[in-house]
């Protein structure tokens, strides 16, 4: 499986550029890219053409935030002539980042534009996103409510779901739901105590099939599919770190241990393959390490010596 990277790319076609007065800007049209809106704009600067790439965040939280970016601005027309610059900068509020001063302004024209037209793209690559949630999936809120026979509840947040459905994938679930109780009739809400709702609704949304897991989400998924005893997202987390995660190998071993991922354990002891590669696989306390873990590192240390 190939890595999935967080890379988008923006392009637009701004008209009537040769008309853009001194000291204005022309914007291109906001786009959601990981729930974020983001846009370009070309200015006219003293006699420069400026380039700029936005970043725009919902205000709704005052919780901190930040995307760390790499990017390149190219300014191109229909005959594929191309010029453009690289950047790396985070953003953390709602702002632009650029150049005054990509080309002259005369440049442009002479050498860019062709029918007043001039083609902008922005190749982006986020390297790293800190306090941004991530997009809903799928809902279970009241508009689910036909779909469902119980009321899940967590931290005040209503989740409308099957029965069923939950019961098939976890035995905690199948417990809770089916046992018959004959004092009391059959309840139609539950509340589920000491977890995140937001964790919640990632669990659920892997249950139903949608790509939930990334590196921010991982943790609250398998530390729920544990708790409640669940296969199938406790595999999806493994196969994620085997495939997708960027976490260093002494992180992956160590969740290899906790949640007993054997798939997991052999893929990281199969990608060690050097002193350095051993000692960065060693936590501070040999102790705290998996027994089959510390005899495969000695082993290889003795091999490579």
């Amino acid at each position: 499986m190939v890595a999935t990277e967080k890379k988008f790319t923006l392009r637009h076609i701004f008209k009537n550029v040769s008309q853009l007065e001194d000291g204005k800007y022309l914007y291109s049209p906001d786009e959601d890219h990981f729930n974020v809106d983001w846009n370009m704009s070309i200015s006219h600067k003293k006699e420069k053409l400026g380039v700029y790439f936005y970043c725009y965040k919902s205000e709704e939280s005052a919780s901190a935030w930040s995307i760390d970016t790499e990017y390149d601005l190219a300014l191109k027309n229909s005959s594929g002539k191309r010029i453009s610059i690289d950047f790396k900068y985070k953003f953390s509020t709602s702002t632009g980042f650029g150049t005054a001063e990509l080309v002259s302004w005369d440049a442009m024209i002479k050498d860019y534009l062709i029918d007043d037209v001039i083609i902008m793209e922005a190749t982006v690559k986020i390297i790293n996103l800190m306090g941004i949630p991530k997009k809903t999936l799928r809902t279970f809120d009241e508009s689910n409510e036909e779909f469902s026979d119980v009321i899940l509840t967590v931290e005040d947040e209503k989740f409308y779901v099957l029965k069923q459905f939950l019961a098939s994938h976890s035995s905690h679930f199948k417990t809770l739901f089916l046992r018959k109780c004959e004092e009391e009739a059959e309840k139609s809400e539950y509340t589920l105590q000491d977890i995140n709702s937001i964790d919640f609704q990632n669990l659920l949304e892997v249950l139903h099939g949608e790509p939930a897991i990334d590196e921010e989400t991982v943790q609250g998924i398998r530390d729920l599919a544990d708790k409640y005893d669940m296969p199938f997202p406790t595999r999806k987390c493994e196969e994620f770190l085997i495939d997708l995660s960027e976490k260093s190998i002494k992180e992956k071993l160590k969740i290899a241990k906790q949640f007993q991922l054997e798939k997991l354990k052999m893929h990281c002891l199969s990608k060690i393959e050097t002193v350095d590669h051993i000692k960065a696989a060693m936590t501070g306390d040999p102790i705290e390490m998996d027994l089959s873990v510390l005899a495969a590192l000695l082993g290889k240390s003795l091999a490579l010596h």
